[in-house]
């Protein structure tokens, strides 16, 4: 009987061990010819290449994934024990797979219901990290496993560890053990004492949760997790992990360059690394080839820095401990290249990117996405009138809102082009009143502009955040009339053998007619002529431009954003943690002092040597010259006038009353009841 069962029980073992070699086989030989070719020695994977950031103008702003290959004898004794003892205790025992270990880790992940425990051995995960960082499927893991037995019969179980130690990420960058070793302690790895030896073996598992730059505390559990491992191994004695825990760390602070490139490539990372893989960004032997222009980027730093420091000098009210901060973008509008981006004024001191956050409010730097809205959906000119005065708007289930004009000054009637060159807070809360919020965010999504918008009456004054980059892509549309290109930072991408991997064609979009949107370019001229902007002619900017400062009621934001034929930028400055800049006297900083005097001192810079180059006008548009009071052609009461582009078919002469007729008297005995002929409607509506 027990013959009988241990026969079975044999039998039963053999054709499961056969079935699975057949399985195996057949699993082989459909995926033989995706295994990748492994090199003869591993050295040559080591020595691979980084990846290059170029800007348009052919320099190399950015090396990525440049490794520092060293041998076994040069790495500490105590790291490779740690790297073992927390990931592959049985590395020396097992060809490759740990059947042991893989029963192990299935035993506790069921236990504890979570993937708490991997299966992988060392060589698996070498696999991984040199040939299938980017797959996600039970493939892949097929893949991965034949790939690591491949090495296992090629390659010393030395060389195996030595190529570990070289191509695991650490964190912050750091690719390798040496280059881990001095980013985090400023050593080599040969110098690696105890406890940091610990504390790297534990960032492979988790090198950004783990990170001791960003979370120390999780860090340093990891690191006491590690050395209980060590000493469970039998790698150290208790006396050894208790002696490690008093020793001095020795961290050092984190590498973080000041080059102001480095909010642009910081960006352009992470963006690609989103579409490709960290991995492959940071270790493909890429040549990525962007749109930023260095020359133009390092004007952006001297423009932000020069004024800042002005201000915090001279101008604003001293004690506030948040250094001021300012953000600048700029698009070729020919395409949507970004040329600059500056996300704050020192990269060093913080890495947070101004340029595409969109938690800052535009102010009135929105009003003329208002204004477009208003002749698209209205039909609206330049030289409509709109009465500007106290106007309580009622808001549903709350008290009225009542927008107050800056300096509590209001002008009566007046055209369009008037109100947008003073910033008439009124003016535009009429327009949106009229138009109904929903309707102006669908023109500011014409305008490119995808942040989240309120929908409510205050969005006139500019009370939804949005980015720098945003509101430089929607004036571009402007400067375009009514073309929008998508904003964009990367021209081509190449891998290291020279092909072509991803390549931008831009297309422009007729987002609005031109003969709609040339009368809002006119308007803005007229800010940066003669209204609010007119502090950059002050400041000796000449050339042929439209622009608008931007200023929130309690002055936590000051814009400026101004367009010229080629390019468009946008300047924010503020505090981060929004505190209200205000001066010496106590009084806010707008736009005209806070963002201005930097836009005009970066574009004059930009365009130095460049000829001035108008808008043109499109068919179909005229210029006159009409009463800022009436709209209409200048009479013998006219007290101001000022030049309008409209379309050609509007009339805008002042209707004329018809004369009255002299009826005869009629007979005694007739009587009429007398009608009075009624005026034309103005030809221009009036609100």
């Amino acid at each position: 009987m027990f013959r009988r069962i241990l026969e079975k029980t044999v039998f039963l073992l053999y054709t499961l061990l056969v079935l699975f070699v057949c399985v195996a086989a057949g699993v082989y030989w459909n995926l033989r010819d995706d295994l990748p070719q492994l090199p003869d020695s591993l050295e040559k994977i080591n020595l691979s290449l980084p990846t290059e950031i170029y800007s348009a103008d052919g320099e190399i702003i950015k090396v990525l994934g440049q490794r520092h290959p060293v041998n076994l004898e040069n790495i500490s004794p105590l790291f490779l024990k740690a790297i073992i003892a927390v990931e592959d205790s049985r590395f020396y025992q097992h060809s490759g797979l740990d059947h042991i270990g893989l029963t192990r880790a299935l035993y506790v992940n069921l236990q504890r219901r979570a993937i708490v425990q991997g299966g992988s051995t060392l060589t698996q995960q070498l696999a991984k990290n040199l040939f299938f960082s980017f797959e996600r499927d039970w493939v892949r893991k097929v893949k991965e496993l034949l790939v690591a037995l491949q090495m296992e019969t090629t390659f010393t179980k030395d060389e195996i560890l030595e190529a570990y130690c070289n191509q695991v990420y650490f964190g912050s960058g750091a690719y390798g053990v040496e280059e881990a070793a001095q980013e985090y302690f400023g050593k080599r790895a040969q110098d690696l004492n105890l406890l940091q030896a610990a504390m790297l073996a534990g960032l492979p598992n988790s090198p950004n949760n783990a990170n001791p730059f960003i979370n120390p505390e999780r860090a340093m559990r990891r690191t006491q997790a590690v050395l209980a491992r060590m000493e469970r191994e039998g790698y150290i004695s208790q006396s050894d992990r208790e002696q490690a825990l008093q020793m001095d760390l020795g961290l050092v602070n984190p590498r973080i360059e000041s080059n102001p490139n480095q909010y642009f490539v910081r960006f352009v990372i992470d963006k690609l690394a989103e579409d490709y893989g960290k991995e492959f960004v940071h270790y493909g032997g890429l040549k990525i080839y962007t749109t930023l222009d260095t020359r133009f980027q390092q004007l952006a730093h001297r423009a932000v820095d020069t004024h800042l420091k002005y201000l915090e000098k001279r101008e604003l009210k001293s004690g506030i401990e948040d250094p001021l901060q300012a953000a600048l973008v700029m698009l070729d509008n020919r395409t949507g290249a970004i040329r600059a981006l500056l996300g704050g004024r020192n990269y060093s001191e913080s890495q947070f990117n101004r340029a595409v956050s969109n938690n800052r409010m535009p102010g009135s730097a929105f009003k003329p996405i208002v204004y477009m809205a208003a002749f698209e959906k209205l039909g609206y000119t330049p030289a409509t009138v709109v009465e500007d005065e106290p106007t309580k708007f009622p808001v549903p289930g709350s008290e009225p809102w009542e927008p107050s004009n800056f300096g509590n000054k209001y002008l009566g009637p007046v055209i369009l082009k008037k109100a947008l060159m003073n910033s008439l807070n009124t003016v535009s809360a009429k327009l949106v009143y009229n138009l109904t919020p929903r309707r102006v965010i669908q023109t500011a999504r014409q305008f490119g502009i995808t942040s989240p918008l309120g929908d409510n009456l205050s969005l006139a004054l500019g009370t939804s955040g949005v980015s720098p980059l945003e509101m430089a892509a929607a004036y571009s549309v402007i400067a375009n009339q009514g073309i929008l290109n998508e904003p964009y930072f990367v021209q081509r991408i190449e891998d290291f053998r020279g092909n072509v991997l991803y390549q931008h064609f831009f297309h422009g979009v007729q987002r609005f007619s031109s003969k709609t949107v040339y009368p809002l370019l006119n308007m803005m001229q007229g800010v940066m002529d003669e209204g609010t902007g007119r502090v950059v002619r002050q400041l000796g900017f000449h050339y042929p431009s439209g622009g608008k400062t931007g200023t929130t009621n309690d002055y936590k934001d000051a814009w400026f954003i101004g367009f010229t034929k080629e390019y468009a930028a946008s300047v924010w400055v503020g505090y981060d943690n929004n505190q209200p800049v205000v001066d010496k006297n106590g009084n806010g900083l707008t736009g005209s002092r806070g963002a201005a005097p930097i836009w005009a001192y970066f574009m004059d810079k930009a365009l130095e040597g460049k000829g001035r180059v108008n808008f043109p006008k499109p068919e179909g548009i005229k210029f006159q010259k009409v009463d800022t009071k009436t709209g209409y052609l200048p009479d013998l009461m006219t007290m101001e006038d000022m030049e309008v582009a409209v379309k050609e078919e509007l009339n805008l002469e002042k209707p004329v009353a018809p004369e009255t007729e002299v009826i005869p008297p009629l007979p005694p005995d007739r009587e009429v009841t007398t009608v009075p002929t009624p005026l034309e409607d103005d030809a221009l509506p009036k609100l």
